[in-house]
């Protein structure tokens, strides 16, 4: 676009928030269909809609991506699997559930299933001992 005195302003709609905004800005202006105005700016008319509610009730802060990722740190330290395989290492014999066990008393908040991704991933698993079914004849 240019103003007065050659002064320009430029749209870049490559960059996702900018895109957003012209299609929100397009689809409360625009005479032509939803359809049409999404597929100019590469979205799918659902996506549109989303984009014109989001942008409705939170303005800037609804057509921001979103970070992605985990929301918050892993509770899986290092120090906890060494604790973890330590434990295993000391007493063989002990499960998953039982390790689970002796780190809450030792004041650590983990599942069993985070120990047995921890010793699964270190090749240490408690291999199942098969049990020895009886016929019944009669």
């Amino acid at each position: 676009m240019k103003g007065e005195k050659g002064k320009r302003f430029v749209v870049d709609l490559n960059d996702p928030l900018q895109r957003k905004y012209e299609l929100v800005r397009e689809l409360k202006l625009s005479g032509s269909s939803k359809e049409e105005v999404c597929s100019k700016y590469g979205y799918s008319r659902i996506m549109g809609y989303l984009c014109e509610t989001a942008w409705d009730n939170y303005k800037w802060d609804g057509i921001k991506e979103k970070k992605k990722g985990p929301r918050r740190k892993s509770k899986r330290t290092e120090m906890l699997e060494k604790r973890v395989l330590a434990i295993r290492f000391k007493s063989p014999e002990k499960d998953m559930y039982e390790i689970t066990d002796i780190l809450t008393e030792e004041g650590y908040s983990i599942s069993a299933r985070t120990v047995a991704r921890v010793l699964s991933e270190h090749g240490v698993t408690l291999k199942k001992r098969g049990r020895k079914f009886e016929s019944y004849s009669s």
